[in-house]
């Protein structure tokens, strides 16, 4: 029999030590959730519900709005940040862009410190097409830019039936914000009709919303701190969130094991709340999270169908294994790509068709040119002749004593 090799105590405390200091990484990752307005505040409230698990030492849940009343109503586990009070005096802005703007530029140093707290990681929440979110989340995230910090925008659009007005103010708001943006990702709240095909109410509509968000928020954050077999760790995340006005994807899906594979797949890059097109995507990080048994097969199959479905996106990979998940497999996307890429690429056909010609191509340019000029040319000769015949016809028809005296004239 085989000698069985003993651990000394040293060997023991190194290996302690590496993990302790691991968990110490893992745990230094600080998140700050922010909803911006009334909308951006109610739906950040109702995640800090659905993400408890993730203590104030990771993430913090925090509403801020010129309206008092609408934060005391809010939920105790988040914080609350006043804005804009001299002006508003504890109020809401009415619906009016301009006051949402003004009580953020009253309040730019209270927004600083706000930003002040050295986060990882800013999310910034808001719904857009109203007055304080649509006014004041650009003077936020203006702020956080300026301040070289990583931002990620959540925002909603308005239901088509709250007007043209409404969402002509919002996607302004978005064009406005894209700038200070690492990423940010669209939630038109039209998707919430797809969701389900029963009679709901317009505040259980809204919970679907928020539910799908908050599920795709704890997809991402279990990534960032539970630790894998092939680790996704904070230098990941922030690979795929580097550079400005970055479109973003995310999304978690849950399967039984490979049966069900191909409709996973599916579900996978066709989150019902977002709009994306996998083909602009420059970086997608993706985690697969299953028992100790889940096979290689499948780990290849998800890997394969996602690289076909972005073939020039750099890709990270991460592999958590979870007790918890018995012939389960839960995959978390999250991807990022410039939304302008159509449009250069349009540019770029529009330069090519206006190309400089070849030198043959000019030659023969210039014959073509030489030869409508002729005929031009030739034309105007024969309409001159024309002319001409006419005019010695009238003059025939002219008595003869008058003849002369009409040749005489010209």
């Amino acid at each position: 029999m085989k000698k069985k090799k003993t651990v000394s105590k040293k060997e023991k405390k190194v290996v302690r030590h590496k993990k302790e200091k691991e968990d110490i990484l893992i745990k230094k990752v600080k998140i700050k959730v922010i909803g911006v307005g009334g909308g951006g505040g109610n739906i950040v409230s109702e995640l800090s519900k659905k993400l408890k698990d993730f203590s104030s030492q990771k993430v913090d849940f925090v509403a801020a709005n010129t309206d008092n009343q609408a934060l005391g109503a809010l939920s105790r586990s988040i914080k609350t940040f006043p804005f804009g009070q001299k002006l508003t005096r504890g109020l809401g802005a009415g619906r009016d862009v301009s006051v949402g703007d003004k009580a953020a530029r009253e309040d730019v140093e209270k927004i600083k410190n706000l930003f002040s707290d050295n986060k990882d990681l800013y999310i910034i929440v808001s719904s857009l097409g109203g007055g304080t979110g649509t006014g004041a989340a650009p003077i936020f995230l203006k702020t956080a830019s300026q301040m070289n910090l990583m931002t990620l925008g959540i925002f909603t659009l308005p239901f088509s039936f709250e007007g043209r007005k409404k969402m002509d103010m919002a996607l302004n708001a978005i064009e406005e914000m894209r700038d200070n943006l690492n990423a940010y990702m669209v939630l038109p709240n039209e998707k919430i009709f797809g969701l389900t095909k029963e009679e709901v109410s317009f505040t259980d509509s809204l919970n679907l919303l928020n539910n799908h968000l908050a599920n795709s928020l704890e997809g991402l954050l279990r990534t960032i701190y539970s630790p894998g077999v092939i680790n996704i760790d904070w230098a990941d995340i922030r690979t795929i969130l580097e550079g400005r006005k970055n479109r973003a994807y995310l999304n978690v899906v849950k399967g039984r094991g490979s049966q069900n594979l191909e409709e996973l797949l599916k579900k996978l890059i066709k989150n019902p709340i977002l709009d994306y097109n996998f083909e602009n995507a420059d970086n997608i990080m993706f985690n697969i999270e299953g028992s100790k048994d889940m096979s290689l097969q499948s780990l290849s199959l998800i890997s394969e169908k996602i690289s076909e479905t972005s073939p020039n996106a750099r890709i990270i990979f991460g592999l958590t294994s979870n007790p918890k998940l018995k012939n389960e497999i839960k995959v978390t996307i999250l991807s990022t790509g410039s939304s302008e890429k159509k449009q250069l690429k349009k540019k770029e056909k529009k330069v090519k068709i206006k190309k400089e010609p070849k030198k043959e191509e000019k030659k023969e340019e210039i014959v073509e040119e030489k030869v409508r000029r002729t005929a031009i040319e030739v034309k105007e000769a024969e309409k001159k002749e024309m002319e001409k015949e006419e005019e010695d016809e009238k003059i025939f028809e002219i008595p003869a004593f008058l003849r002369k005296g009409k040749k005489k004239i010209k």
